[in-house]
């Protein structure tokens, strides 16, 4: 198994941990809804943060961004769409729908996992900044911030990143 395909494994096994902390995947979907966030891209900066105690740059995160833009574009956000409206209410019984959302939910999963795969391969040297940073926390706040500004996220969205790396993070 080379390096990338190495990585990618960890870093998947890395967001499942995670988006499974309480509220973690609540923060997630939030910033994606509200702000405009890549939760690929949210738990890559934590995971480089944990892992390396390096930030993310802001050039290395517009790359990251574009080179995924096309898997997000034509899979990921029209499955996440069809997987939406497909969802049956809690007050429906077992049906063909309930069937369908979940496969969709299951491809939909296996799109993020591409899209992660891709965000690994496309992370160059040099893609973090500066030195090894104190705690994996000044690193993840850094990625974040630099995130939130290269999206030109409001100011309201400080709040949620900063309990997404509270929580994310030990």
């Amino acid at each position: 198994m080379n390096e990338s395909a190495t990585d990618a494994k960890a870093f998947w096994a890395f967001s499942l941990e995670v988006y499974a902390k309480p509220q973690v995947a609540e923060l997630c979907i939030a910033l994606q809804d509200e702000y405009g966030f890549d939760v690929n891209l949210l738990l890559l900066g934590l995971w480089v943060a944990e892992t390396q105690r390096k930030a993310l740059d802001a050039e290395g995160i517009c790359e990251l961004r574009e080179a995924v833009a096309p898997l997000n574009d034509n899979l990921v956000h029209p499955l996440r769409w069809a997987r939406r409206w497909a969802k049956p209410s809690d007050r429906v019984a077992e049906t063909a729908q309930h069937k369908i959302y979940g496969a969709l939910k299951q491809v939909e999963l296996e799109a993020e996992r591409l899209v992660q795969m891709a965000l690994v391969e496309a992370s160059r040297p040099g893609l973090t900044q500066g030195d090894e940073m104190s705690t994996p926390q000044a690193a993840a706040s850094a990625s974040l911030e630099r995130y939130r500004q290269s999206i030109e996220a409001p100011d309201a969205a400080v709040a949620p990143l900063v309990q997404l790396m509270v929580r994310a993070l030990p």
